[in-house]
């Protein structure tokens, strides 16, 4: 498949899933919405029932001593023809009095249950052919005497329901037709300098096919060819004169061994004694930005599909439910004003002037609260004398008699003397859809990364991983080096003429290998010295050319993108899970439980640190993440199955451990892959991706987490993981990879990780600095936010979408601080900045006390994070080279690490046990206050030092 149809692929598949997500949620939406608007219109219709037994019920009289309570409710029934029956019944589900000719003495199971388990006094249930919405009655101690239930089929729901599925499947499937095709057009010119590349590869493999004696030089490309190749052009035009030069040195070679064409075409194997031995693993230190480049290049347009075409259907799929929707509404406003009009035409009737009417206003506001798409109710006897609610300016204007204003009369005396007027909001149904509205920003958010995600792994598997290796081995024979080969299965012109090259040096070594075989052995004649000066200067040997393997750092992207997103998957909600789990400890404070799974995460993470990179020394990368993702799998599966707190510790804290040898195996091997000297970028890449995919993790995982419940989010996470261990054993190689000189372990600990407390500047950064950011990124954003924001009436989705506002504030901070402040500004004072804006960020949102305020709080947090993230780590290296030079970098930074998890440890527990007593507001003003206070004491300590941060960065501290 060529690179623009596995391009076309990935673009389609993406904006498919986006399609589709966003056609599911609009159906899930519009399904319930219409399910609750028929619940709420029939609710209203119980209570106004209900309203003529409850005086019978206040007598302490059962409801059978109502003489016209067949009336009652066939009066209540003629307000909608299409209700079944109402059913007055007692709490053991005998019916008193019905409606329905047919009397079925008892009310269904699923009604009886759905009212003993109701909280209120309303109450609903669904059952596959009708709808039952009721209320209960009840007596001066509150206890449920009587019921009253409305009946209502569901074929209408169900056709108009199954309507708009199929309107908005067809929908869906239309537009991804239609963007798919953009798609293509669009990558067909994005990606004309590689298309055009590829065609002139073809071009020099047809010409090194004919190499049988000098070769056939490919004709040299004219301006305006070369200028269609793009960004490519300077790549190709190398790889054309080393492929020339490449020959050159072959024909060579083949006129020193005087090989004729009867040998060339001689595939008689060679023996190849030492296996294995022979495969070189070779990093990628030819190792370019050619994937990310082309990748940059499409994400926008990648972004401008998914958002147009996101956007299409959510336009198209409000039209449609507005017009599912609009005739219940209808038939709700005819209702309401059935019932306010009867009961003031009932007060008129009685002599009350409709100025008199006490408590009409709130009166109506309980309607306004009953009927959320009633914008307006209002009075009017010429002008308005009675109103609740806010006027739609669009439908009233400078007239208030507009034809879609509905309006009831009242009479007097059989004439008209005032009406009722019910204004509908018309952005109602806007409004009800603005959580999926959110919820699609987040898709498409996660979409966009992603797809430069998978674009980048894509065509680094496609085009530039085969297009390095091939110009790695071309190099090597232009230079008179055939002692390597590479392994090309591909059927493209790049993988075709690695392949050739690579049978050239198969060539040249069972040649040289039957030479070698015709010398006398032990003897230094003019033949050996000849043939061992030829091995010399071509690399030939009577063995096998060696196989290189290469391994980039995109070959880790993308699983470490998924496993880190399915780490964080529950972080929205998984205080809320721990603490709706049994609690065999109820001898713990509930605060200081619900922090336990986290807790033991942070330690098994901190336990299992120091030991990836040995373990991956000894296994290999491939090796170890694939163990360690056995573990993540049966732990997320656990946590799915799990019942009480203690199963949620024990699965979490494997969790802990998988994740920590994953994502430093992940690092070790960037590590490992990469030339000294790009080892600092591609860390920041890296740091890039990995919290990437925390946020888009923490993103999916509210939205997941409210439309599948909590429990499956679990196997998302699990599927996400196996995915991850896919791509690791596709993409990675299976040998271990030498292990880069002078790298030691990001987390290794020296003897003593207490030994560099002894520098006094250490002890007032891990004390004042990164303990209290560790804490207020564990008890603060992993632990309170959660319970604040459940508290606050926030949902499981609105809580996600506050928390990726952290990581996506990490992200952009992180290479922004670097570039801004580098050679700028002291480390030191961007982070007291940093610090300072974290703390006070905190108080405010403990003050201010809303779901805004803990935003902003996040936001704040977020900035100040990754402003101290990158700095810190400078301070602390300046530190081992000055103070604690003796100790070596390593002991420091471990030192660093091993304290700042252990510090976070208890401060999570202490800020948990804390905000039992006190309230998760108060907790918030004390991590906020704990940063301030560290930050001055680490202010403190650099003036001791007399190393004050510094506008402008003079002298090393």
């Amino acid at each position: 498949m060529s690179i623009l149809w596995r391009s076309w692929v990935t673009f389609t598949a993406i904006i498919a899933t986006v399609l589709i997500v966003l056609a599911l949620l609009s159906s899930f939406q519009h399904n319930a919405l219409y399910s609750d608007l028929i619940r709420q219109r029939l609710s209203v219709v119980a209570q106004t029932t209900a309203h003529s037994f409850q005086s019978v019920v206040n007598l302490g009289l059962p409801i059978s001593m109502v003489r016209n309570a067949r009336k009652v409710l066939a009066r209540a029934r003629q307000t909608d023809p299409r209700i079944t029956a109402i059913h007055a019944f007692n709490p053991t589900g005998i019916i008193v009095q019905t409606t329905d000719p047919d009397d079925p003495g008892k009310v269904p199971d699923e009604v009886k249950l759905a009212q003993s388990l109701a909280d209120s006094s309303q109450w609903s249930v669904e059952t596959d052919t009708e709808l039952y919405s009721g209320i209960s009655i009840r007596n001066a101690a509150g206890t449920t005497v009587a019921n009253i239930v409305v009946v209502y089929p569901k074929e209408e729901f169900v056709e108009r329901t199954t309507a708009v599925v199929k309107h908005i499947a067809t929908t869906t499937l239309g537009l991804l037709i239609i963007f798919s095709a953009a798609a293509y057009l669009l990558l067909r010119l994005r990606l004309s300098g590689p298309i055009h590349g590829l065609a002139r590869l073809d071009l020099l493999l047809s010409a090194i096919r004919h190499d049988g004696g000098g070769g056939e030089k490919t004709p040299p490309m004219t301006e305006e060819e070369a200028a269609n190749l793009g960004f490519l052009r300077a790549d190709i035009e190398t790889l054309e004169d080393h492929l020339h030069r490449a020959t050159k040195s072959y024909d060579a070679a083949i006129s020193s061994l005087g090989i004729t064409d009867q040998a060339i075409d001689d595939s008689t194997p060679i023996d190849d004694d030492n296996g294995d031995g022979q495969a070189v693993v070779v990093t990628s230190t030819p190792e370019t930005s050619l994937a990310r480049l082309i990748a940059r290049k499409l994400v926008p347009w990648a972004g401008l599909l998914i958002i147009g075409s996101a956007l299409t259907l959510g336009i198209l799929t409000i039209r449609t439910v507005n017009r599912s929707i609009e005739p219940e509404i209808a038939n709700r406003t005819t209702l309401m004003g059935t019932v306010i009009n009867s009961n003031i035409q009932r007060a008129v009737s009685a002599g009350v002037p409709l100025a008199k009417l006490v408590g009409a206003e709130q009166y109506f506001g309980s309607f306004l609260r009953e009927f959320p798409e009633v914008a307006y109710i209002g009075v009017a006897t010429g002008r308005i004398i009675l109103e609740a609610g806010k006027r739609q300016e669009d439908i009233y204007g400078p007239r208030r008699s507009s034809k879609d204003v509905v309006a009831y009369p009242i009479e007097s005396g059989g004439e008209q003397i005032g009406y009722i007027i019910i204004d509908v909001d018309t952005g109602y149904i806007a409004k009800e859809f603005e959580n999926v509205l959110l919820d699609l920003a987040v898709v498409a958010l996660v979409a966009v990364l992603l797809a430069f995600e998978v674009l980048v792994v894509m065509m680094s598997v496609s085009l530039t991983a085969p297009f390095n290796r091939l110009q790695h081995l071309v190099t090597l024979q232009a230079a008179g080096d055939f002692s390597k080969r590479i392994e090309a299965r591909g059927k493209h012109a790049v993988d075709l003429i690695g392949a050739r090259l690579s049978e050239r040096a198969e060539t040249l070594h069972r040649a040289f290998a039957r030479a070698w075989v015709k010398t006398t052995p032990g003897v230094d004649d003019d033949r050996s010295r000849s043939l061992k000066d030829l091995a010399s200067r071509f690399g030939l040997s009577t063995h096998r050319p060696d196989l290189m393997l290469f391994s980039y750092l995109n070959d880790i992207r993308l699983p470490l993108f998924l496993f880190a997103a399915a780490d964080a998957l529950p972080l929205a909600f998984f205080p809320l899970f721990t603490r709706a789990a049994n609690n065999p400890l109820s001898w713990l404070d509930l605060g200081v439980v619900i922090s336990l799974p986290l807790a033991g995460y942070l330690i098994a993470i901190m336990a299992a640190s120091p030991y990836a990179r040995p373990l991956a020394e000894r296994f290999g990368h491939r090796k170890l993440i694939l163990l360690a993702a056995g573990p993540a799998i049966a732990a997320h599966v656990g946590l799915y199955l799990s019942t009480n707190v203690i199963e949620i510790v024990l699965y979490r804290t494997v969790a802990g451990f998988a994740y920590a040898i994953v994502t430093l195996a992940c690092q070790d091997y960037v590590l490992d892959v990469v030339p000294k000297e790009q080892r600092m970028r591609s860390l920041g890449i890296y740091s890039g991706v990995l919290f990437a995919g925390i946020f888009c993790g923490t993103a999916m995982g509210g939205v997941l987490a409210d439309r599948l419940g909590q429990d499956s989010v679990f196997l998302v996470s699990a599927a996400l993981v196996l995915v991850s261990g896919l791509l690791v054993y596709c993409l990675l190689p299976g040998r271990r990879l030498p292990q880069a000189a002078g790298v030691g372990s990001a987390d290794g600990t020296s003897a003593s990780i207490w030994a560099p407390l002894r520098s006094h500047r250490f002890s007032a950064l891990v004390f004042g600095i990164a303990i209290p950011t560790q804490v207020l990124m564990q008890a603060f954003i992993s632990y309170l936010v959660a319970l604040y924001l459940h508290e606050l009436g926030a949902s499981v989705a609105d809580i996600g979408r506050t928390l990726m506002v952290f990581f996506l504030m990490i992200a952009l901070m992180g290479p922004t601080t670097a570039r801004v402040t580098d050679g700028r500004f002291d480390p030191a004072l961007v982070t007291v900045l940093g610090a300072i804006l974290s703390g006070v960020s905190l108080l405010v949102g403990a003050i201010w006390g809303t779901q805004l305020g803990i935003l902003v709080a996040v936001w704040g947090a977020g900035i100040g994070h990754g402003m101290v993230r990158g700095p810190q780590v400078s301070i602390a290296m300046t530190i081992a080279e000055t103070d604690l030079a003796r100790l070596g970098s390593n002991a420091v930074l471990g030192s660093l690490r091993t304290l700042e998890r252990g510090g976070s440890i208890i401060g999570l527990v202490v800020i948990a046990l804390l905000s039992s007593t006190i309230g998760y507001a108060a907790a918030i003003g004390v991590v906020g206050v704990w940063a301030l206070v560290g930050v001055a004491a680490f202010m403190v300590s650099l003036a001791m030092s007399g190393g004050l941060p510094r506008m402008r960065r003079g002298e090393q501290q």
